[in-house]
């Protein structure tokens, strides 16, 4: 009976899952063999229903027994604070089984006493949490068993912004990878709903309705490691507005700023838009390519709107206007129209050599007739090409020169196909007019790729976007003045840095199909605020990403120190600082560090076409565009796409291969690098640094979380070394087995 007993222990403190506390899913664990993982997820599906801030969650879960016997197990599910149990559903038999809430204070009680005898670090994280427990039998031999339950909890809201939790962390304790995941959020609200994140993962946003929403995300064969974090604001502004923090005391703190529209008002403010279509059709495009690239240019027509205007230009030795005319080169997007063009892309065929001087400035004089006709309407180029010039104009530098003597206003959007671009080239040209570079490789679909792109900026609402503030200075922004444009059922996401603190007010302008507009929001800039870590994490990877473009594409060398001190704080790792891995940067080394990859960016340099150079471009257009945390390897298909789309933590190399780092972890705002059998915390200096050991599941580390508490997330690591109060304390196989009152005070700092 006691060793029973201590088996139910044993797996309850398996559950007490989630450090942040609001809510997780559920743990089956076996009785007969306690430490060995014999159940698999089948499946885990989830469906939250919020109204205005109740919401409910209804977890359905099916656990595999991978064994040859039946089995008896242990059913944990690890409550958020303040919510309660509405419905628990297993049944054995004809009788439905029945579970018991422990509280805190008996989960506390056991806590020490379990973590001591098991010595698993992964234990240490999962304290202080309500937990409800129930018995499940029989699980049959190679069979499997369905459990769902469904709680309830009122959502805090900070100002009009709401946060729900899902926590998926605790499936990284699984012994597979999770089959099928789904996570599926109905939103209804009184007031219209905007500004739907999540900073954790990339979700899908459904919206039809200002006060109805879904939100969804899904995936298979995966170890979710990241808590499912989303926000969702409840405004009655036409543009919603919101602003997150973060900051340390004594440091520059950093915001989060989140600007959409509201759903009803869309449609009223969208703004026609012109569009040059930009075809190569030379010889290297023959074959598959054009095939998909024509097709993916009959969608964009398709997708016009009657109030648009357009031109088709073709292009191999010289350019082919399908619409040339002496007063204006677009036409209206008009049924015949549009069929003429589908037409016209039907006999396009693919021979010659690569004008792209002559394409990219053709294009844009044909804006010069229609500029001063409306100044309100956007101005597009759509570029399709697979090659480097080889005709006429070769020279980037002219060829960038001559796009600007145009001075048109038009962006200019790349699609790049294949690795025998110049991206170079293709990343100059959309950075200088505003635009955005995108790469299509050898195994992706073009028509796929470019569908999507014209699909999510078919229809402009703001554009020409700056942000201001006043009661603070914001600096360090990414993306920088002016914006990216807003279109239909987009969202922008700016980060940045502030100085000062108090009440600020945040303005957002930009350009309407009414003029210039203005939206503002008032928001307090704490001293302190360091419950929305994520956000210094993804602005330290937009700013590399934006110093790595600038030394590439810009020869400044002044920023590769930077660039390694970012990397290294923040561990994102790429392909020139992945080294830090191995090597701890310190004051003394930084130099000879800086001339070594310095090396490497000019061996990258010389790259501006191939596998090296799509490979750099697609890394850093990633590293610009993050929105998400890291996630780790195992929690995301690793893919281009994933990549492209912040789900995976690497970098694609020279190769075109994803190369990934388990030796690099990040947790809330703090990096660890594994430096042998020991995870360092990356602000650990150790040059005249106080430091202290203490051994891990004695009573000096127990001693230390309790006065701590926030050390607690990071003990799943093991044995470390981490930065408390300015001292350097390692938790490890050895040191201090008790501490004295005057001794925890010393590394308190008190």
């Amino acid at each position: 009976m006691r060793n029973y007993t201590r088996v139910i222990l044993c797996c309850m403190l398996f559950a007490l899952a989630v450090a942040d506390g609001v809510s997780a899913d559920g743990f089956l664990l076996p009785i007969k063999q306690p430490d060995v993982n014999v159940f698999s997820v089948k499946y885990h599906h989830v469906d939250v229903y919020i109204d205005d801030q109740a919401a409910t969650t209804k977890v359905d879960q099916v656990f595999h027994n991978d064994t040859k016997i039946d089995e008896e197990g242990t059913y944990i599910f690890p409550l958020p604070k303040n919510a309660s149990i509405s419905k628990f559903s297993m049944f054995i038999g004809e009788k439905e089984a029945q579970g018991k809430i422990l509280d805190r204070d008996e989960a506390r009680d056991l806590y020490e006493s379990v973590v001591r005898s098991r010595k698993d670090p992964a234990l240490l994280e999962y304290i202080d949490r309500n937990t409800f427990q129930a018995r499940v039998y029989p699980i049959p031999a190679n069979g499997d068993k369905r459990i769902r339950l469904e709680y309830n909890e009122i959502l805090r809201n900070n100002n009009t912004l709401c946060k729900y939790v899902y926590p998926l962390s605790t499936e990284r304790l699984s012994a597979k990878p999770l089959q099928d995941v789904r996570i599926t959020i109905r939103i209804k609200s009184s007031t219209s709903i905007n500004n739907i994140y999540s900073p954790t993962h990339a979700i899908r946003v459904e919206q039809t309705k200002p006060g109805e929403a879904t939100v969804s995300w899904t995936a298979k064969n995966v170890k979710p490691d990241e808590d499912l974090v989303l926000y969702f604001s409840q405004a009655k502004k036409d543009v919603a507005l919101d602003v997150l923090t973060y900051r340390e005391n004594g440091k520059q703190g950093y915001f989060m700023l989140l600007a959409s529209p509201q759903v009803a008002d869309e449609q009223k403010a969208v703004r026609p838009k012109n569009v040059v279509f930009v075809l190569d059709r030379t010889g290297s495009m023959a074959g598959e390519k054009i095939v998909q690239a024509k097709g993916a240019l009959k969608y964009c027509l398709k997708s016009l709107k009657a109030y648009d205007e357009f031109n088709v230009i073709t292009f191999n030795e010289s350019p082919d206007v399908m619409w040339e005319k002496s007063a204006e080169d677009l036409v209206p997007a008009t049924k015949t129209n549009v069929d003429k063009a589908l037409a016209y892309i039907d006999r396009i065929d693919a021979s010659g050599g690569t004008n792209l001087n002559a394409a990219v400035v053709r294009a844009l004089k044909a804006y010069k007739n229609s500029w001063a006709k409306s100044s309100t309407t956007p101005d597009f180029i759509v570029l399709i090409t697979d090659g480097v010039p080889t005709v006429g104009e070769e020279n980037i530098e002219n060829i960038l020169k001559n796009a600007k003597a145009e001075k048109s206003d038009a962006r200019i959007f790349t699609f790049g196909v294949g690795y025998d671009v110049n991206t170079h080239l293709l990343d100059l040209l959309t950075e200088q007019t505003g635009g955005k570079p995108e790469y299509v490789l050898p195994n992706e679909d073009i028509e796929a790729s470019v569908s999507t792109f014209f699909t999510a900026v078919s229809e402009p609402l703001l554009t020409n976007i700056s942000i201001k503030a006043t009661g603070v200075k914001i600096l360090d922004m990414f993306p920088s003045n002016p914006m990216p444009d807003l279109f239909k059922g987009s969202q922008l996401i700016v980060l940045g840095k502030y100085d000062g603190q108090g009440t600020a007010t945040i303005t957002l302008s930009g350009n309407t199909s009414n003029g210039v507009r203005e939206w503002s929001t008032t928001v307090n800039l704490p001293a302190s605020d360091t419950e929305r870590d994520f956000i210094p994490q993804i602005w330290a990877a937009r700013k590399l990403g934006f110093l790595l473009d600038q030394v590439r594409l810009h020869r400044s060398d002044e920023l590769i120190k930077e660039i390694i001190l970012l990397s290294k704080e923040w561990g994102i790792p790429t392909e020139f600082t992945s080294f830090l891995v191995e090597e701890p940067v310190t004051a003394q080394s930084i130099d000879s560090v800086v001339a070594g990859t310095q090396v490497r960016l000019e061996e990258a340099r010389k790259a501006e076409s191939g596998k090296w150079s799509v490979a750099q471009s697609v890394n850093n257009n990633a590293l610009k565009d993050r929105a998400q945390v890291q996630a780790s390897p195992g929690a995301a298909p690793m893919s281009p796409d994933g990549l492209r789309a912040g789900n995976v933590r690497g970098y694609m190399d020279s190769e075109g291969n994803i190369v990934t780092n388990d030796r690099i972890q990040n947790i809330g705002s703090r990096t660890f690098y594994l430096r042998g059998s020991q995870w360092t915390d990356a602000q650990v200096d150790g040059k005249g640094m106080k430091s202290v050991q203490i051994k891990q599941f004695s009573n000096a580390h127990f001693k230390l979380l309790k006065a701590v508490p926030d050390l607690v997330r990071y003990q799943r690591l093991g044995n470390m070394t981490i930065l408390v109060n300015n001292q350097s304390v390692e938790i490890g196989a050895s040191g201090k087995e008790d501490l004295s009152d005057a001794e925890l005070n010393t590394i308190l700092g008190v």
